[in-house]
């Protein structure tokens, strides 16, 4: 009898599982063509644009070419003619194309894959740094800052930073000229296989890590595939987004750099990154409308992948938020963009940029 009875509980638990699984993964979500406007692709933009943050002038930057997910940071493993690179795109003349930014200084070209991005603007000296998540090849992540000369459009290497706890890197946001936090995807580093295991267990074994300047540390364990990372404009509130559960973690930094969790956001969609409208605090979602089909994308570029941008809107000034309203933005089957990863929003216009696809820019007309 209690053999039986733990069979049965063991059974619902699995079942249980797998429905949520199969949930998750987006296998009943119906897709439609849902544009905010005129809609277009960026020309030379066409090997992914994982992660996109823009400028309070209008200057987006772009990371590109990586190839989107761990399988590629093996260097031996890259396919032929990939090179790391950054755009520049600008809002304020959206008519012109991008333009690929020189990387100069003490710098190794050829090592560069980028991933997440995040910019850093001081107010007092209107400098302009670029933190740039860095799969240089596999145990060696490590986050590299960058800053942005605007006269000559040319990005100029001042450091490399490594540690103990950057070691599976997704994304990452600059709290300061010199320090920032970031994302750890995954605990399993160098096995592809166990990565896999460790994604669709739905284990909560990845983290978010805090750079002083000097050290790094691990400041909160035990979340679920943490993925895109961003900070409220105040700075009092880290965003950080669970790609399979769909949700949006809501953490309080405290004095000491230490985070507390205050609220979840349930999306009910794979949040890959989340950019932040500055002047409204509304959190822009780049998603995977359907996980399934994207996770086929990855696998085979051919393969189309739906795309969709939501936009957060918080009903209050602190958390846990009230009224949290969560607007569709944008949708497409694929056809136009193929795996969305991230939305940068300014005036009225919009960047949507994609793991492995192209770049897509849209007028928004109405929401």
């Amino acid at each position: 009898m209690l053999f039986r009875v733990v069979f049965l509980v063991i059974l619902a638990l699995v079942l249980n599982h797998v429905a949520k699984t199969i949930y998750l993964l987006g296998f009943f979500k119906v897709v439609y063509k849902q544009h905010p406007g005129f809609c277009r692709t960026v020309p030379g933009v066409e090997k992914g644009s994982e992660d996109v943050t823009v400028a309070s002038n209008g200057l987006a930057f772009i990371s590109s070419e990586l190839n989107g997910k761990k399988e590629t940071v093996d260097p031996s493993r890259m396919p032929p003619n990939i090179r790391g690179k950054i755009f520049l795109f600008d809002f304020n003349h959206p008519e012109n194309d991008v333009i690929e930014l020189p990387l100069k200084g003490d710098f190794d070209r050829d090592s560069f894959y980028p991933h997440g991005i995040s910019l850093y603007e001081d107010d007092k000296t209107d400098e302009k740094r670029l933190f740039v998540v860095n799969h240089r090849a596999r145990g060696d992540e490590c986050i590299e800052i960058f800053r942005f000369e605007e006269k000559i459009k040319s990005l100029i290497h001042l450091k490399t930073i490594r540690g103990d706890n950057i070691y599976s890197v997704n994304d990452v946001v600059a709290v300061g000229p010199d320090s920032f936090y970031y994302t750890n995807d995954g605990y399993f580093v160098m096995s592809e296989f166990f990565k896999r295991v460790e994604l669709f267990a739905d284990v909560a074994w990845t983290n978010v890590g805090f750079y002083d300047g000097n050290t790094d540390k691990i400041v909160q364990s035990g979340l679920q595939y943490a993925n895109g990372i961003n900070v409220s404009p105040e700075g009092r509130y880290l965003y950080v987004s669970s790609v399979i559960r769909g949700f949006i973690y809501v953490f309080e930094i405290r004095n000491d750099n230490s985070i507390e969790e205050k609220q979840r956001i349930n999306v009910y969609s794979g949040v890959d990154n989340i950019e932040i409208d500055k002047k409204t605090g509304d959190l822009w979602l780049g998603c995977n409308a359907v996980l399934y089909q994207f996770v086929q994308h990855v696998g085979n570029v051919t393969i189309p992948a739906p795309s969709l941008v939501l936009k957060v809107r918080l009903g209050s000034k602190s958390a846990p938020y009230d009224n949290v309203d969560i607007q569709q933005v944008f949708m497409d089957d694929g056809s136009l963009l193929k795996g969305s990863s991230v939305a940068s929003y300014y005036d009225n216009k919009m960047l949507v940029g994609t793991v492995l696809d192209k770049l897509g820019f849209c007028e928004i007309k109405h929401l």
